[in-house]
């Protein structure tokens, strides 16, 4: 998150974030940055950088069947998972494969690698000054 939160300071989109519930019939995920327009916009960081293959793609599931849990919400939703990428590059394979796990979330979602930062930024302040 810290990569992300650095990235939106200077456009003082943090004062429009608010925690988040998404509740469908049999469950509920919390989000911990949203904010409403239209649709709320969750944002989600969601950390890849673990010790092992195993944990990367365990940690990808978790979130495929949170998000598939509230797919039915009456609450229209996006999600964006802020990725945080491990250091190894012995694991780069694993979280190549976390991110086509994640592109199978069955809601409007966008999954932002730390490369895409600074521009995933600057596209959040055009849409938090549309409140």
């Amino acid at each position: 998150w810290r990569k992300y939160k650095t990235r939106l300071e200077p456009f003082q989109v943090g004062k429009h974030l608010t925690p988040k519930k998404i509740s469908a019939q049999d469950d509920e995920v919390e989000f911990r940055y949203a904010w409403k327009n239209g649709v709320w916009h969750c944002l989600e960081p969601v950390s890849l950088d673990l010790s092992t293959a195993d944990g990367i793609r365990e940690k990808a599931h978790r979130w495929l069947g949170q998000v598939l849990s509230v797919k039915d919400s009456e609450e229209k939703f996006k999600v964006y998972l802020l990725l945080g990428e491990p250091q190894s590059d012995a694991l780069r394979p694993a979280v190549e494969k976390a991110v086509r796990i994640l592109g199978k979330l069955p809601v409007d979602h966008q999954v932002v690698r730390e490369a895409e930062a600074d521009q995933f930024a600057a596209r959040v302040a055009k849409m938090v000054e549309r409140i």
